[in-house]
This record gives C-alpha cells, sequence and structure tokens, in this order.
C-alpha cells in the first residue's frame, strides 16, 4: 500500500521506565471505498512494549457492516477494526469487544480467524490444565469449524459495529446500515467518549 511513515519520538516508556525509549509509528494512507487512515504503533525501544491502533481521518457514520463466508476468496474480504470496533463471528459465537487493553488493526476474514484460532488453543491450553474436559471439547469443536469455514465447507457470518464508524468490512459481498441509537448504546466502547442520544460522558 502506497502512503506515508511517520516517526515521532514519545519519551519514557511507561511500562519499563527507560528514558526516551518510546516511539510512535504513524502509516497514513488511503483505503478504497473508506478513505484515508491512519495506522499507530507505539513501541518501546528497550522492553518491546507495544500498542497499536487504527484511526479514521475522515468523519464516519455509526454503522453496521455484515459478511456471509461461504467460498475461499471471502476470506479476503477487508477488516477495518479500531479500539472502538466491536466484532461478532456468529455461528462460532465469538464476540471480539473493545476495552482498554484492546488495539485496532488492518487485516482481513483469515487474518481475525487466526486471531481468534490462536486465543482458542491457548484457552484449550489453560482447560486442558485445569481437566475441564467438557471445555477443551468445545474449543475442539469450534477450531474445527474454523477450519471448515477456511475449506468452504461451512460458512460463518461476521458483523462490524462501530459506534463511531472508524471500524469496517471492505468487500463485493458486504452488507451495510446505520446503527441504531439502542444499538450503539449497547456497544462497549472502550477508552472512548460513549454516544448516547443529546448526552456525552466518559468512562
Amino acid at each position: 500500500m502506497k502512503g506515508e511513515i511517520k516517526e515521532t519520538m514519545l519519551g519514557d516508556c511507561p511500562i519499563c521506565k527507560s528514558k526516551n525509549s518510546l516511539k510512535a509509528l504513524m502509516f497514513i494512507h488511503e483505503i478504497p471505498y473508506f478513505g484515508k487512515v491512519m495506522e499507530s504503533t507505539i513501541i518501546c525501544e528497550k522492553c518491546g512494549y507495544r500498542n497499536a491502533d487504527v484511526m479514521i481521518l475522515e468523519e464516519k457514520e455509526p454503522r453496521l457492516y455484515t459478511v456471509k463466508v461461504e467460498e475461499e476468496k471471502d476470506l479476503f474480504t477487508r477488516v477495518i477494526r479500531s479500539k472502538s470496533g466491536t466484532i461478532e463471528l456468529e455461528e462460532l459465537g465469538v464476540t471480539i469487544e473493545p476495552g482498554p487493553a484492546s488495539q485496532g488493526f488492518i487485516s482481513n476474514v483469515e487474518g481475525v480467524l487466526e486471531r481468534v484460532k490462536e486465543t482458542l488453543i491457548m484457552t484449550r491450553h489453560f482447560k486442558e490444565q485445569e481437566n475441564d474436559l467438557e471445555a477443551v471439547k468445545k474449543v475442539d469443536e469450534l477450531l474445527e469449524y474454523i477450519e471448515e469455514v477456511k475449506n468452504g465447507q461451512k460458512s460463518l457470518t461476521i458483523k462490524v459495529m462501530d459506534p463511531f464508524g472508524h471500524s469496517a468490512l471492505i468487500g463485493e459481498k458486504v452488507k451495510s446500515r446505520l446503527l441504531s441509537d439502542e444499538e450503539i448504546k449497547s456497544l462497549s466502547t472502550g477508552p472512548y467518549v460513549i454516544y448516547e442520544p443529546n448526552k456525552q460522558h466518559y468512562d
């Protein structure tokens, strides 16, 4: 992707306290049919602390995006997820909600499935150690379903919702609509302003 990369020194690391070790890398580029986006990554050169986010540089409306993954080409649907975005993988019963430690990213459906798969594998390991065989079985079923989706054997409905319009799905099969006020109020927003009609406050 063509774009502009900027590097800025931020000062001391909040994790390891090293002096002048924290820097920000900012990559600004244009995404077709969506607009100008800035991917930012904060990195400590000493301890390796890292935090990433995606910022939309144009005003957007709060929207819900939906895509039905049914064949291999659907896996390449682009996913833009900011820190205020929620991702639902409907048939898996998996919801990725924003929180204080959440990170924004730009990927595709396959990349999101890999992220979920890594988390499930870690969960399986812990449940195995706890001898929770029922939970292990459930995780194995979810992992199998993910592989079947990637092989075109099962379908998967993916939803992306963002009360600030900073997240999206982009692809031929993607459907989109405005979020209702009720839907906006029900969404977690992480370290952001919580939206309410005619009212704003901070969490």
